[in-house]
């Protein structure tokens, strides 16, 4: 059985809201003229965006949705990418964190000229003798020439063609990244680490994961 009260309530907001929307009419036509003309514009675009905007999140809502048990039927070891500056601390802790993540890890190196510091030379030494001598898979170097100077794009470019060679494998790329413990130096670096995570982003897909790796500075 209905309860009264309810009743009254739902009757009082409807005459309430009726109310409302006759004044709104009313005050629209009398004052069109004088500007209410943007009201009349407004108010059905901000209705449009709202719609708009519920239907989105409906719809990755249902994307994302999950209610199977968890398949572990597409599980594989991904290939790691590292990009590698120069050899540093932070290179050598990517390294490290890919060694252990896979055993299919490629260093991949943009260089402007031929060879400006020796590490092609050194990577035998620094690189590959310790990891052999550890038991595990030796990193690749892959060295990329950029004759415009340019870094972010040809990291990029080779992670899709190395998903696109291996279509069934996950590939996973190593952000090396210097954490500063003041904030305004923070701008100073990881301008391209950031610009390689977005570009990643935009123009990856499924299979390719980005992941930090932060070198904290000492204070």
């Amino acid at each position: 059985m209905a309860d009264p009260k309810a009743n009254q309530y739902m009757l009082i907001n409807g005459l309430g809201a009726a109310a409302t929307g006759i004044t709104v009419v009313v005050v629209l036509f009398a004052k069109f003229l004088d500007g209410a003309w943007i009201t009349v514009l407004l108010i059905p675009m901000l209705i449009g965006v709202m719609v708009a905007i519920k239907s989105h999140f409906r719809s990755v809502a249902a994307e994302i949705t999950e209610t199977a048990p968890l398949s572990t039927a597409s599980i594989n070891q991904p290939l790691v990418v590292v990009p590698v500056d120069r050899w540093k601390k932070i290179s050598a802790k990517g390294l490290r964190f890919a060694i252990g993540l896979s055993t299919g890890v490629r260093a991949v190196r943009v260089l402007f000229d031929e060879n400006p510091d020796g590490l092609a030379e050194a990577w035998t030494r620094l690189v590959e003798e310790p990891v052999r001598d550890s038991g595990r898979p030796v990193p690749q170097l892959v060295c990329i020439n950029s004759p415009f100077r340019n870094v972010i794009v040809p990291i990029v470019e080779y992670v899709l063609e190395l998903s696109a060679q291996n279509p069934k494998r996950d590939i996973t790329v190593l952000v090396p990244e210097l954490v500063e413990h003041k904030w305004y130096h923070y701008i100073l670096h990881n301008q391209r680490a950031q610009g390689l995570k977005a570009l990643l982003l935009l123009k990856g897909n499924r299979r390719i994961t980005t992941m930090n790796i932060p070198r904290y500075l000492e204070g």
